[in-house]
């Protein structure tokens, strides 16, 4: 059973919460029993990437050539059933590797076309990421991980500059299974334009100031899709009359139904949970209850796909094009019984929802101020960071949290500096927190710059 579900149920009196106030923290990720398949090995399921680097003058020198060296790493990884596209572009867009089989000649032929790669005039950020989702899509593979990677360290100045018509862009290649994760370079990034891309494509953003960790974001991305063990996955919760309200505190996609609640998390992977959680307030007389049930659902990354042939004309083949239809609808589940405890809960169960919803609260202060900020009311800023601080206090001080986990938290002095201070400071500190609060909506684990630091 490749999806696993947990859920934690607490309460947190010390935090002022009546008798009627409980969490719910669902965990759902890939089961521990899952295999885990290194690079090179056929047993997981075929990875179909595409990269679109940023080939405009900005980019020349180092960003480039680090962006290039990211790639080459990416190819001498892959496994004989993967497909990596490499597309550059400036005011157009043009593919410089194609998603062929890199066995020693593809490789060869893949290494040259990389060096012989120069940067132009624009950017052209729809074309680019057009090329890369055709890549991927033209890739014929049961259950295959299609991701795009797209690496820019500008704003769009050629082809469609609107952002709500790129962000539709992206939503309609996520409906034909396309996931977009954005990396952005430096300080002329548009993080706006950025964070709706990554949102529309149901993937990561990652802003980077300096280019240094360009190969680390890169790996983490590829290590990620390669350790998918689910797709277009989605809790389910049924609840029962005692719950008279229920919230979901995480930013997912979410459809309240007749006393239900379907939240779409998307993919999740190997030894990496996706958080869903639930605020909900009981009704009178109801200290302990069954509160419902919860279900995770997904479409599985099966291991066995990876293995079948795909000869040429695979795709129009009626009888292949079945078993292909088969192997799609291939889907996992796990469910359990949502039972509030007596008294507050396990002690494990309420410091694991202590943190998450320091974490989120803290998100929706510091968005705030941000917010503030722009409308010019110094006030609404003090006072919304000034809550974020009394939230950290009063979390650690009743040792629902410990110090050394703010660290995965932005550091509100350093926020509340940066934005009284110079106009390139504050951007600057805008962009790390779109990225940290962007990814952590989405509960994603990965890697991201020092936290102290933001």
């Amino acid at each position: 059973m490749p999806i696993g579900l947990v859920c934690h149920a607490a309460r947190l009196p010390e935090l002022g919460a009546g008798a009627r106030d409980a969490f719910l923290l669902f965990e759902v990720s890939g089961r521990a029993s899952a295999p885990s398949y290194g690079p090179g090995v056929e047993g997981r399921a075929p990875l179909c990437l595409a990269i679109a680097i940023d080939a405009s003058s900005s980019m020349r020198g180092g960003r480039f050539a680090l962006a290039l060296q990211a790639t080459r790493d990416v190819l001498a990884s892959l496994g004989p059933q993967d497909r990596v596209a490499v597309i550059t572009f400036d005011r157009d867009a043009r593919v410089a590797v194609a998603p062929a089989p890199f066995d020693a000649a593809g490789a060869e032929t893949a290494r040259r076309a990389l060096d012989r790669l120069t940067t132009g005039i624009g950017t052209n950020i729809g074309a680019g990421w057009r090329e890369a989702s055709e890549a991927v899509l033209r890739v014929v593979a049961p259950l295959a991980v299609r991701r795009v990677l797209l690496l820019t360290d500008g704003y769009p100045s050629r082809g469609e500059t609107q952002r709500d018509a790129l962000r539709a862009r992206v939503m309609e290649g996520h409906a034909r299974g396309v996931e977009t994760s954005i990396v952005g370079l430096g300080d002329g990034i548009d993080d706006g334009l950025c964070v709706a891309l990554a949102e529309a494509g149901e993937g990561r953003f990652h802003y980077l100031r300096e280019e240094s960790a360009l190969p680390e974001i890169v790996t983490a991305e590829v290590e990620g899709a390669r350790a998918l063990v689910a797709t277009d996955v989605s809790l389910d919760v049924q609840l029962t009359p005692r719950v008279e309200r229920a919230e979901v505190l995480h930013r997912y996609p979410c459809k309240p139904g007749d006393r239900s609640l379907d939240v779409r998390i998307g993919g999740v992977a190997r030894d990496a949970p996706r958080a869903v959680l639930l605020s909900v307030s009981l009704r009178e007389g109801t200290p302990d209850a069954m509160l419902g049930f919860a279900t995770a659902r997904g479409r599985v990354v099966n291991p066995s796909a990876a293995a079948l042939p795909t000869a040429p004309g695979y795709g129009h083949d009626p009888g292949l094009r079945g078993a292909v239809a088969g192997l799609d609808a291939l889907e996992d589940s796990a469910r359990v019984t949502l039972v509030l405890p007596p008294g507050s809960g396990p002690e494990a169960s309420r410091r694991r929802v202590a943190l998450e919803l320091l974490v989120q609260r803290t998100l929706a202060e510091v968005r705030a101020a941000w917010d503030g900020l722009d409308r010019g009311d110094r006030g609404a800023v003090s006072r919304r960071l000034e809550r974020a601080r009394a939230l950290r206090r009063l979390f650690t001080e009743r040792g629902l949290v410990r110090d050394d986990e703010l660290r995965s938290m932005p550091n509100v002095d350093a926020v509340e500096r940066a934005m009284f201070s110079a106009n390139d400071e504050s951007k600057e500190a805008r962009r790390r927190f779109s990225s940290w609060a962007h990814n952590t909506q989405l509960s994603f684990i990965g890697v991201i710059n020092d936290p102290r630091k933001r």
